[in-house]
């Protein structure tokens, strides 16, 4: 588990971070300047609430179905499904329901998956204009210039034209994001305290590799930690513009059926009880309206086309049901508007901490008990009872072994495996294979083949959030 940041940085003492010797890094060439256009507040541009990366007329966002999609969606309702206790659930999940009505033309699936583009905390923008001694300024309107003309700078597409500080810091870069060694060697340049200066040089050094894995990946300390850690340490903005990455919008599964309410629909998240990350803790504020926009459609979806064919669910971890509690919501209204031939088979495998932990399990059982739903398997990693004999997901996996790879092998059959993080998702293939290997006595490399071409025929379909 990552330790708590806040943690470290009140116990960590920089010199001990200081190597004897290491190479200092180059620096990298300056790009970009900060302008003042006022001394005071622009109060008619402090009016405008339009989110700082509205303002980007040609800003692209990350598979949208359309180059100028994002939206102001209104929320509708707001449910906390299981509250975090610091021991046996470490997250909390939620589920939010979005008012539609009359705002988008479009279809979409369960499954389908929506952008949220999310703001800054407004206390880590605060304490970073103090930082940065900008609070005087905070509001008042700048623009970004570049230093030089070249084909290798170019204005951030992110920032707009016409700014101010707090729009910056709050709507366009992520505060959170991953400090390369780069930027910290750069920050090196703006401190004025000798072990400010030589503890950002070492972690930013070749030699000092093992401190930047600990203090930067493993511990995610942020900029805003570094400063708190550095208080020499007062970079200009342009800086940060040209260091910190963008604030992208955070992508979620829809989790219900357009059968149902084809005007609203419902996303499904874990929430970190420390450390949350940005838009889960925007939207933990409960917010009034959320910028948001839809993706590209993939094959991780359930359609009526889907609705004769056989399907086998993994999910591991809270949010990660999410889409299939859409798929099954979807199942059902089909199967009760009278849909053509038979319905298919729908086999769930869940993972979670607890039964608690699994979202809208009461559900699960009600469509288990009018075959909705098949064959329901879980297991609770923390909390195993006597009704349920599995600890984690691949012991239930090998346990069905039989029955699992009889299905899978169907040509009407799809698998879905969805789970929070790539590594999860991994070891659930690495499971499936061994499952192969086994039950049709091939090599483990033959049973990687056919998952290859499963993934090839869209029969193998993946999801995974990190």
């Amino acid at each position: 588990m990552v330790a708590d940041n806040v943690e470290l940085e009140k116990a960590l003492d920089i010199n001990k971070y200081i190597l004897s010797k290491y190479t200092v890094s180059k620096l990298v060439d300056r790009t970009l300047e900060l302008r003042f256009l006022d001394n005071s507040p622009d109060l008619d541009w402090n009016l405008d609430c339009r989110h700082g990366q509205e303002k980007c007329l040609d800003l692209q966002y990350p598979f949208a179905r359309s180059p100028s999609t994002l939206t102001r969606v209104n929320v509708k309702d707001f449910k906390i499904l299981l509250e975090a206790d610091g021991q046996l659930h470490t997250k909390s999940i939620t589920e939010i329901k979005f008012d539609v009505k009359k705002i988008w033309d479009f279809t979409w699936q369960p499954g389908n998956t929506i952008g949220i583009l999310p703001h800054n905390d407004e206390s880590d923008v605060e304490d970073i204009l103090k930082y940065l001694n900008l609070e005087n300024k905070a509001d008042n309107l700048c623009v970004f210039q570049l230093m030089q003309e070249s084909k290798k700078t170019k204005y951030p597409s992110h920032i707009p034209n016409r700014t101010t500080p707090r729009e910056v810091l709050r709507d366009c870069l992520n505060l959170r994001g991953v400090l390369k060694k780069q930027f910290l060697r750069t920050l090196a340049e703006y401190c004025s305290d000798i072990s400010d200066v030589s503890f950002l040089k070492c972690i930013s050094s070749k030699e000092g590799s093992a401190y930047y894995n600990e203090i930067i990946l493993q511990n995610a300390f942020t900029l805003l930690d570094i400063l708190k850690t550095c208080p020499s340490c007062q970079p200009p903005l342009s800086l940060l513009v040209e260091h910190l990455p963008r604030l992208l919008p955070r992508e979620y599964s829809i989790a219900s059926s357009p059968l149902i309410n084809s005007n609203e629909f419902r996303i499904i998240f874990s929430i970190f009880s420390t450390n949350p990350g940005i838009t889960t803790k925007m939207l933990q504020s409960k917010p009034a309206q959320v910028l948001m926009y839809l993706r590209q459609p993939n094959k991780f979806c359930y359609t009526e086309d889907d609705f004769q064919n056989d399907q086998i669910l993994i999910a591991v971890g809270g949010a990660a049901l999410a889409p299939y509690l859409g798929f099954l919501q979807h199942k059902q209204c089909l199967i009760e508007k009278g849909a053509s031939g038979v319905a298919g088979k729908t086999w769930l495998f869940v993972g979670g901490v607890s039964p608690q932990a699994i979202a809208h399990r009461s559900q699960l059982m009600q469509w288990l008990s009018k075959n909705v739903l098949n064959k329901f398997i879980e297991s609770h990693s923390r909390s195993p009872s006597a009704t349920n004999s599995y600890q984690y997901i691949h012991e239930a996996l090998n346990a069905n072994s039989k029955v699992f790879i009889d299905l899978l092998l169907q040509p009407q059959t799809s698998i879905y495996v969805c789970a929070d993080g790539s590594q999860i998702s991994a070891a659930l293939e690495a499971t499936i294979c061994k499952c192969l290997s086994k039950e049709i006595n091939i090599e483990q490399s033959e049973a990687q083949n056919i998952i290859k071409d499963y993934r090839r025929q869209n029969k193998y379909r993946e999801d995974f959030w990190c």
